[in-house]
């Protein structure tokens, strides 16, 4: 059920970490876990937004476990020309986040996988739309806006665009063992980006699509492509993922520091062009500054 006055959280979910953006006010978090995973998290709305006290359209959710070996991750940006594009950010943002917790979620092939994907996608859309049909529209608003902005919620309903993941790492003993000790699976539509960095001279970048109409409304389900990508790594170092508000700060995310950061995304806002952003940014700590089970005790140290 989303929630119309929804903030910002950090807490315990089930022996996990939930780190999640809101659609009031601003949002930074710079957290390390375990001494394993460094997790920050950025949501800035834009101008208007800020200056008319309208909802941020990003969303962005993350659960960790507690030793941050696994996560679970969504970054969505609600399509503006839309009616009401938060409400399809927030909404399928968490639907799927606890998707991807499920069990059976990512068995078999990535065809199998997507087809499944798919056929949830186009079933949330359902869901969620009836909850956006029962939302009062704005009371304020003259008739003929009204009966505008109701042609525009049943026909074309709210709708998003995403990119979402799961990344685990194998126990500190087997990593030993194991060729490619991480697995990572991201799934998209629409031009939200990740940037996966192997080693720091190793990068790619997945998502941030702008030749297709992928996205996901709550009136007609999953339009366009759908991308679907599973890979074991022999490494990961660093993923970051960022809706299109930052794409002028793309190039240098990796480089600027907590301070920086925020200080570089309120000065987009000067810009005529400025939107809603939003950056997830996890770092994973080198092998040999990662703590270690003491094989007496059986506890981590350094």
């Amino acid at each position: 059920m989303l929630s119309e006055d929804a903030e910002p959280r950090e807490r315990s979910e089930q022996a996990n970490l939930c780190f999640e953006t809101g659609l009031a006010g601003e949002y930074f978090t710079s957290q390390t876990i375990n001494n394993r995973l460094t997790l920050r998290l950025l949501s800035l709305r834009s101008r208007e937004a800020q200056t008319q006290e309208l909802a941020n359209q990003d969303y962005a959710r993350v659960v960790a476990s507690d030793d941050g070996s696994i996560l679970y991750f969504c970054v969505c940006d609600g399509v503006g020309s839309s009616y009401r594009g938060d409400f399809a950010a927030q909404y399928l943002g968490s639907a799927l986040v606890a998707w991807l917790q499920e069990q059976e979620a990512l068995a078999g092939s990535i065809k199998t996988v997507a087809a499944r994907l798919r056929q949830r996608l186009d079933e949330w859309a359902k869901a969620a739309q009836q909850e956006l049909l029962r939302l009062p529209l704005t009371s304020e608003a003259p008739a003929l806006v009204r009966e505008v902005l109701e042609e525009l919620r049943e026909d074309y309903g709210s709708e998003t665009v995403f990119l979402a993941g799961r990344i685990a790492l194998a126990p500190w003993k087997a990593q030993l063992q194991i060729a490619r000790p991480t697995e990572a699976f991201l799934c998209w539509m629409g031009n939200v980006t990740a940037r996966l960095f192997v080693t720091s001279e190793h990068s790619f970048t997945l998502g941030g699509s702008h030749d297709d109409e992928g996205r996901w409304s709550t009136a007609r389900g999953s339009r366009g492509l759908l991308h679907v990508w599973s890979m074991g790594l022999s490494t990961i170092e660093r993923l970051i993922v960022y809706t299109d508000g930052l794409l002028p700060l793309a190039s240098s995310l990796a480089e600027l520091n907590d301070d920086e950061l925020q200080e570089r995304a309120r000065q987009l806002l000067l810009l005529p062009e400025n939107d809603d952003m939003t950056a997830l940014d996890l770092l994973w700590l080198p092998p040999d500054q990662r703590p270690v089970e003491d094989p007496v005790t059986g506890e981590s140290r350094q």
